[in-house]
């Protein structure tokens, strides 16, 4: 199975080739027009229009099958088939229009000077970023020009000159110049179909980045992909920082009998629809998911840097976090389904972040007292009959314009379970 980077490359790749078939289109169009106005003979006319004609139709069908994805690899060497075709044909078009066998010397042939079409059409095909293309274009093109040199050199009355003058101007050929365009043809081509490759890598790479950078902001907000995006490589070693953050716990209530009555598959559903629009809460107030546990969730606000709003934008998004709930269990009610309740715990404190791990399996994290603490405030919640608790220490941090609009009430002075330390627990209540 092709990987999210591979598949991204490959519709570049697509566009690529998709620029070459309509740049073809408009040539094979414009050429059917100007035919009209230069060609010499009815058997020119006719030849190249119904040439151009057929192959623009060939390639509109086949830039249906690039819409669809299908047929890629086929499309692109049936293009390099194509352009070959038409350098090939062309130069015995115009001699036939011109008298062919009987009247002209096959001199005639390589003094088409069809040269600035083959140039044109090797850029074409680079722009497919397959480097595949243009090299087979170019070895195909110095391949079918030399047969024709071969086959013009058969005629008794074939004529060379090493004057640039006459070879322009009369009937003779300047074959030193033809071979010499030939091999700046066949460089050129080898030259693409390489700078193809190194194009194809550095989009390869910039697409895989694009692609971990995309993964990165299933976990954080895009403030701190940004940050990490910049991050140098002393960010991605094992070891931490002292650092003071917030750190919220969120679970849902009586999550053991819900997903006895719902069975596997539907509470995996309910869990992943909860998770969504959770998190997308999280993100908007500059959260960062360190991990799923279970149904729950531990969150921090101040990594990888912290900010002088990390306490309030926590409990910014507990009160979005209880209200969106609120609305997701109206529309579960509407559908005959059960309500959620969820608890939520925050505390606002020193903690290490960083890399915890080895270098092959990092996991970027916060650990120390504060997480244990806000874990307990959260577990407290169950004993208290409250669904949102917050430490003194949190409090104290968030700014007065939302303390002023916070319903809130002092629950004491307790011990968490499982700690000494005494902490005083507020206990804040949601409109919803």
């Amino acid at each position: 199975m092709a990987t999210k980077s591979e598949q991204i490359l490959r519709e570049k790749e697509i566009e690529g080739i998709k620029f070459s078939l309509y740049g073809k289109m408009f040539v094979f169009g414009l050429l059917t027009i100007v035919t009209f106005f230069v060609a010499q003979t009815l058997f020119e006319l006719f030849t190249i229009s119904a040439i151009a004609i057929l192959l623009n139709i060939v390639l509109y069908i086949l830039s249906k099958f690039l819409k669809q994805g299908k047929f890629v690899a086929f499309v692109g060497l049936f293009c390099v088939v194509i352009d070959l075709f038409i350098v090939t044909v062309l130069p015995f078009i115009w001699y036939n229009a011109v008298g062919g066998e009987l009247q002209v010397p096959r001199t005639y042939l390589i003094k088409t000077y069809i040269h600035f079409i083959i140039a044109g059409t090797l850029i074409m095909n680079a722009f497919s970023i397959q480097p595949m293309y243009p090299m087979l274009y170019a070895l195909g093109v110095v391949i079918s020009q030399a047969g024709i040199l071969v086959y013009a050199q058969q005629d008794p009355r074939f004529v060379t000159t090493e004057n640039f003058k006459e070879a322009v101007l009369g009937p003779a050929a300047h074959v030193n110049n033809y071979i010499t365009s030939m091999a700046i043809i066949g460089v050129l081509g080898f030259f693409l179909a390489y700078l193809t490759y190194r194009v194809r890598r550095t989009v390869l790479s910039a697409v895989t980045n694009e692609v971990k950078m995309n993964q990165l902001t299933r976990y954080f907000s895009p403030n701190v992909v940004d940050e990490l995006d910049q991050a140098g490589e002393d960010f991605f070693k094992p070891g931490g920082k002292e650092s003071t953050v917030a750190v919220l716990f969120c679970d849902i209530a009586n999550f053991t009998q819900i997903s006895e009555s719902l069975g596997p598959e539907k509470t995996m559903a309910l869990l992943s629809e909860y998770h969504n629009f959770m998190l997308d809460i999280v993100f908007q107030n500059h959260g960062t998911l360190d991990k799923f546990i279970g149904d729950g969730m531990m969150v921090t606000f101040g990594t990888p840097t912290t900010s002088p709003d990390d306490a309030t934008n926590s409990v910014k998004a507990g009160i979005a976090m209880l209200q969106a709930l609120a609305e997701w269990n109206q529309k579960r009610e509407l559908k005959g389904e059960q309500a959620i309740a969820i608890r939520i715990g925050i505390h606002f404190g020193s903690v290490i972040v960083g890399n915890v791990g080895v270098e092959k399996r990092l996991e970027y994290t916060v650990i120390g007292d504060t997480v244990n603490a806000a874990s307990r405030l959260e577990a407290l919640g169950k004993e208290l009959k409250r669904n949102f608790l917050i430490s003194r220490e949190l409090f104290d941090q968030i700014r007065s314009e939302l303390k002023q609009n916070l319903k809130i009430k002092t629950l004491g002075t307790l011990s968490l379970r499982g700690k000494t330390k005494t902490t005083e627990i507020i206990g804040i209540e949601v409109p919803t």
